[in-house]
């Protein structure tokens, strides 16, 4: 049989916007690849990866809605486009757990030479990541698996993060009888656990519990902004709050703007990202509305980087803890 000739593999997308308005288009175009590859003769993964590349690295992203996945995304993306020998396949699930378990399905089917996956902490993809494992190198970033299903590990010390908020909370603001709000993210997430335990360690018997209030922002602007005006309704302005990242931190003010609260709370954020629209941290700072947001490290660079040196065969850390660093208005302006 004559073999067919071979396809232009796919590339990610550049729009971002697109990506993140219209995802289904994404996926269609990648599903479309995919059935054509099948009708040729010969394996998927040479009409995929051809001899352009020597590599070929699938993302597999539980959604692209929160801004630190975004980020690590984007990033990815952008170095990949620059890298003549690498092939990045990039797949969002749309916050749904059983669908990127058929994500990574599809990109193992394509050949794809390592995994890079960003999970939501479920068990869903625990028996297709242990399959993988076997075939080729994961690297797990964000949430770490249940198992030890992975090559390498790479997440941001949320106890540390939750910690740091604590501390600079109870020097900088905190005076006895002050009230706070600790807009959280999505219920029972691994990450946002983490972050509450830390504040926790801190706050304990210095803020009375009767003191602090918890809401689930679920990592979204909108969603804090609702969350904050039921608290301003119900109990009045806050003195502080602590929001798990930078994008509920400003819906956080956005709710005091739109009711009028005559003095806004001071507010603390989490991501530190540069660039990325009105809700990005040092904007943010830049524009006086977070007294100061905690930085991790670029997860994206270091997530390829790592991906690129277990396929040129060196040894890499099988754990790495992105540390965080807090950036308050005047380190953001030193002037």
């Amino acid at each position: 049989m004559r073999p067919c000739s071979p396809m232009r593999p796919w590339r990610p997308i550049r729009s971002w916007n697109c990506i993140l308005v219209n995802k289904m288009v994404c996926v269609a175009v990648f599903l479309l690849v995919t059935m054509n590859c099948a009708g040729c003769s010969g394996s998927r993964s040479s009409e995929v990866k051809t001899d352009a590349y020597d590599h070929v690295i699938g993302v597999s992203m539980i959604n692209m809605v929160e801004p630190w996945l975004y980020n690590l995304a984007q990033v990815m993306t952008d170095m990949a486009d620059h890298d003549a020998n690498v092939n990045l396949i990039l797949l969002d699930a749309a916050n749904n757990s059983q669908k990127q378990a058929e994500d990574i399905s599809s990109l193992m089917n394509n050949g794809i030479d390592l995994l890079i996956m960003a999970s939501d902490g479920s068990d869903t993809v625990d028996a297709i990541q242990h399959e993988v494992y076997e075939k080729i190198p994961v690297i797990a970033v964000g949430i770490q698996p249940h198992s030890d299903d992975y090559t390498t590990l790479i997440q941001a010390d949320d106890l540390k993060i939750g910690q740091i908020a604590g501390e600079y909370i109870l020097e900088h603001f905190y005076h006895l009888g002050d009230k706070v709000v600790v807009m959280q993210g999505v219920q029972n997430s691994p990450i946002s656990l983490k972050r509450l335990e830390g504040f926790k360690s801190c706050a304990a018997d210095k803020i009375p519990e009767r003191d602090i209030s918890y809401y689930e922002g679920e990592w979204m602007k909108d969603r804090a902004e609702l969350r904050l005006k039921d608290y301003l309704v119900s109990k009045g302005k806050p003195d502080i709050i602590f929001a798990f990242n930078d994008d509920m931190a400003f819906g956080c003010y956005t709710a005091c703007r739109q009711l009028r609260v005559s003095q806004i709370p001071q507010i603390i954020g989490v991501d530190g990202l540069e660039g990325g629209g009105e809700t990005a941290g040092r904007q943010l700072l830049d524009k006086g509305i977070l007294q100061a947001t905690i930085k991790s490290p670029d997860f994206g660079a270091l997530a390829y980087d790592t991906a690129l040196k277990i396929l040129d065969g060196q040894e890499t850390d099988r754990q790495m803890s992105v540390v965080p660093q807090l950036i308050d208005q005047v380190q953001a302006d030193p002037d």
